[in-house]
């Protein structure tokens, strides 16, 4: 991936080459209680996450009502179903608390990201000064919201989640010849909660030869190891939603960690970032090499005479020949007659044409 691959989300560069970002996920957990959500980014920012993220979700109109479409979701006790504008309506929080929140997001020095689902969402979230767009994967076809989304230049994550190739493909592409400021896809593995074996994390390397653009996760596991694996996998920004107790019964809950536990995640991730370093290792110099080994005589060697293998041995320190030169001083002269255990030098030895 080139530096022009590289998003920069509000000062936090997201690409090869650059620590994972972390994203503090808190959604709608806090429905409509904005003190709530406060409190999440107050703990988010004390944790030390560098990004934050929500959903502008501020018109129920988004769903239409009397549809009779019905929601279900897991949570620790089982499942649920809801009416969706039933559940739309109750997570509905105005644009004066929305912006609230944001507010406090400057002053704590917090990027923020919101996930958006409508025009009016996204010049609200271009106006408090929002880090990042995001389109759900519901939305990844939506042309005439990514088109305004990507209009205000601002960075735009996609979720690629239950979605072919093309579909994201289209949408990337879109973005882009809009205007977006760069481009992120988060690799989604679909399901709330969402077992290891549907993860199939390596999917984050295609999607980086296929796009070209810097993959994330978009994490629904209920514990924190698809993180590290993705990591590992090549993952340059990590979505985590973040709650003060994923057993409460709610929607999207289920998978998310604990807020207490929030320390903890981003030393680990920053630790497992670290630990990929660069993909040509060079020792760290000056090496110590007192531990090498060194050639010795196993027993008498009369001057004059071949040296074979059963005279030889190695030991450390390596004050003569290094043991690497074992097929060369095999077959070689004794110059100087050698006691057992006398380390042999260069000096010590002729080597036969």
């Amino acid at each position: 991936m080139t530096a022009a691959h590289v998003v920069d989300i509000a000062g936090v560069k997201v690409g090869d080459g650059h620590p994972v970002a972390l994203v503090a996920e808190v959604g709608t957990f806090f429905n409509r209680d904005i003190g709530l959500a406060m409190s999440y980014l107050e703990q988010a920012a004390e944790a030390g996450a560098p990004l934050f993220k929500t959903e502008i979700l501020h018109d129920p109109n988004v769903c239409l009502p009397g549809t009779g479409l019905v929601h279900e979701y897991r949570h620790a006790r089982g499942a649920s179903q809801e009416d969706y504008r039933a559940l739309i309506e109750r997570k509905c929080v105005s644009l004066a608390d929305y912006r609230k929140l944001f507010e406090r997001c400057h002053a704590l020095g917090v990027p923020f990201i919101a996930t958006v689902y409508d025009f009016t969402g996204v010049d609200f979230l271009a106006d408090v000064g929002g880090a990042a767009v995001k389109i759900a994967r519901d939305n990844v076809d939506n042309v005439p919201l990514i088109r305004h989304a990507a209009r205000t230049g601002l960075p735009m994550i996609f979720d690629a989640g239950i979605v072919y190739l093309e579909e994201i493909a289209r949408a990337v592409r879109l973005a882009r010849d809009s205007g977006a400021g760069g481009v992120v896809v988060n690799h989604h593995p679909g399901a709330n909660p969402a077992p290891a074996e549907v993860h199939h994390l390596r999917a984050i390397s295609m999607y980086k030869e296929a796009l070209g653009v810097p993959v994330g996760l978009a994490c629904h596991y209920r514990g924190d190891e698809m993180l590290y694996v993705a990591i590992g996998a090549g993952a340059n920004l990590l979505e985590k939603g973040v709650v003060e107790d994923p057993d409460r019964v709610e929607q999207d809950l289920v998978s998310a960690s604990r807020l207490s536990e929030l320390p903890a995640l981003v030393r680990k991730v920053a630790e497992c970032s670290a630990a990929l370093g660069v993909a040509q290792v060079s020792a760290r110099e000056p090496r110590d090499l007192s531990v090498r080994k060194g050639l010795v005589a196993r027993r008498a060697i009369s001057a004059g005479a071949k040296i074979g293998a059963e005279d030889l041995r190695f030991a450390w320190p390596p004050h003569g020949i290094s043991v690497a030169h074992w097929d060369l001083v095999v077959g070689s002269k004794a110059v100087r007659a050698l006691a057992a255990g006398d380390v042999i030098r260069w000096a010590d030895i002729s080597i036969e044409g």
